[in-house]
């Protein structure tokens, strides 16, 4: 094969490896998925048909400095800061599959670049169709067009270049949990600056971002035959330096050991001991196989980098993104959502530990979960010790929120907390019932190294959405009780109640699940020990 035949035998591949995987889910669960993609990027191809006729209207001239520059910059912007802060990384190539392939590096460079368009479909769109518009307007120069494929060329090779850089970031023990941190005050950034006002410092910042040597403000001007050569050469080298550093981070990745990177050293037997007996507390008090179960869920669990990338959200990420709106002035200090803000971040930390402990129990075990088929240990007490272990972290997640609270001085009592515990619970059990169900029905295979990497399929989180609302009715009705009767008593009673109703659900769920794991042993044996392809999402 010469040329880009090895990159399309690739692409080839993975596309008949992910066709051939789809019809063995439901007809109808594969038209709900591609009714929402469809739903989804249709709204944006409207977006972009809306953009083109902007620009190619001579009329509109007079807006389309103000509009290309604030465009392009949020284009920018949602290009490579957004998911990053999401922690989302698109389709990308598997280097360590491809390596063994005849291909040449700058090849597999070349179609991880052309991949890299994935993580930001929306906003090649809404480019793509200003690009038509201005093409179609008379008023401009139809070879000051080139300016915004060098833009979306610049962003190729800097999201590619930001993803390799990042992916061997995460992969360190002790730099993955700063990264985490910086992300997640990123992500609240904008949030405590709508809560306390945007500093002189950034103000300035900000202003600087109008300048001419900025890569979208050069490829607005180019786009609209002004600048002259200096805007071109601007633009031209600001693709030069991110082709370049795509190429330098890509070239790094290529003998990059993730495991290696990601293993800890032998500590002393001294010093792991306080550890050993902090994680040793189900075989204390539980008797086996249950206890054992439980204590090698929470062990694998804790070494995980996906789950302990979700868990550090539910208490930092969780607290940060709702105070300004809990505090600020949309709301205010006495509004209902300040006065339940620690119940409230309580229940989302619960929905983000949902995906990671509760809705696909064996997508970290992977292919292994055939074992739990030949061991003489009863399914329903792998089940019910998995649930013990996402019981055990979604109190651990509840008490950190609520120790983070108390030391920034915030609303902390034991009404609260007590509130905060009885609500996550019985959202828990109902969680741990649905989960039950689809761990058994919608397997997936996870890799717990990648931080990166959803671990939910599709459909069932499209399910999601109207599954929760449901699930909420109980804790609603509870809080209905408390205003309408002006008692906590009222709202601790209708919440009894509701968790006795989660009890049986529970119970009846445990059993449908049980008796789904043993009449699909095979599909669920077949979609968890599913590899992936050269071509991830």
């Amino acid at each position: 094969m010469t040329g880009f035949a090895q990159a399309r035998a690739v692409l080839w591949a993975q596309w008949r490896s992910t066709w051939n995987h789809y019809p063995r889910a439901s007809r109808g669960g594969l038209l709900f998925t591609l009714a929402g993609a469809l739903l989804w990027y249709g709204s944006w191809a409207a977006g972009a048909a809306g953009a083109a006729a902007l620009f190619a209207s001579p009329a509109n001239r007079g807006m389309f400095p103000r509009l290309l520059h604030g465009g392009l910059l949020l284009a920018f912007l949602y290009w490579q800061v957004v998911p990053t802060l999401l922690v989302s990384s698109g389709v990308s190539l598997d280097l360590k599959k491809l390596l063994t392939y005849p291909i040449p590096r700058h090849q597999l460079f070349a179609l991880e670049v052309v991949l890299r368009a994935s993580v930001a479909l929306e906003v090649v769109l809404m480019v793509a169709g200003a690009a038509l518009g201005l093409a179609l307007n008379p008023m401009v120069p139809f070879g000051a067009l080139g300016g915004l494929g060098l833009f979306a060329a610049f962003n190729l090779f800097l999201s590619a270049g930001l993803r390799d850089l990042l992916r061997r970031l995460l992969a360190r023990r002790r730099v993955r949990e700063l990264m985490i941190f910086l992300l997640v005050l990123g992500a609240a950034l904008p949030q405590l600056l709508f809560l306390k006002g945007i500093p002189e410092p950034l103000s300035r910042l900000a202003n600087s971002a109008w300048l001419p040597v900025t890569p979208w403000a050069a490829t607005a001007e180019v786009a609209l035959g002004r600048g002259g050569i200096a805007a071109w050469v601007v633009l031209i080298l600001w693709t030069a330096a991110a082709w370049r550093f795509g190429r330098w981070q890509f070239a790094r990745s290529l003998g990059f050991d993730e495991r290696e990177a990601g293993a800890a050293p032998a500590a002393p037997a001294r010093s792991r001991w306080p550890l050993e007996r902090l994680l040793g507390w189900p075989s204390a008090l539980f008797s086996d196989p249950l206890g054992a179960l439980v204590e090698k869920e929470i062990r694998s669990l804790v070494r995980a980098p996906r789950f302990r990338l979700v868990f550090l959200m539910g208490f930092s990420f969780g607290l940060l993104i709702w105070l300004p709106l809990a505090f600020g002035r949309t709301f205010g200090p006495g509004s209902a959502l300040a006065g339940n803000y620690l119940t409230f971040v309580s229940v989302y930390a619960l929905l983000l530990l949902g995906e990671v402990s509760c809705y696909n129990m064996f997508g970290f075990d992977r292919a292994a979960t055939q074992a739990y088929y030949v061991l003489p240990t009863p399914f329903r007490t792998v089940l019910a010790a998995k649930n013990l272990a996402a019981a055990f972290f979604v109190l651990a997640e509840v008490t950190a929120i609520g120790a983070v609270c108390a030391l920034l001085r915030m609303p902390v009592s034991v009404s609260r907390l007590s509130e905060a515990y009885s609500v996550t619970a019985v959202l828990c059990v109902y969680m741990l019932a649905v989960g039950n169900l689809s761990s058994t029905h919608f397997p997936r295979a996870v890799d717990p190294a990648q931080s990166w990497r959803s671990g939910g399929v599709g459909r069932f989180q499209a399910m999601l959405l109207l599954l929760y609302p449901v699930l909420g009715i109980p804790i609603l009705l509870a809080y209905l009780a408390r205003y309408a009767f002006g008692s906590a008593l009222a709202f601790y009673a209708v919440l009894g109640v509701a968790g006795v109703a989660a009890g049986v659900v529970y119970w009846i769920a445990m059993d449908s699940a049980v008796s789904a794991a043993e009449q699909r042993k095979e599909r669920i044996l077949a979609a968890l020990g599913q590899g992936q392809g050269p071509v991830t999402a």
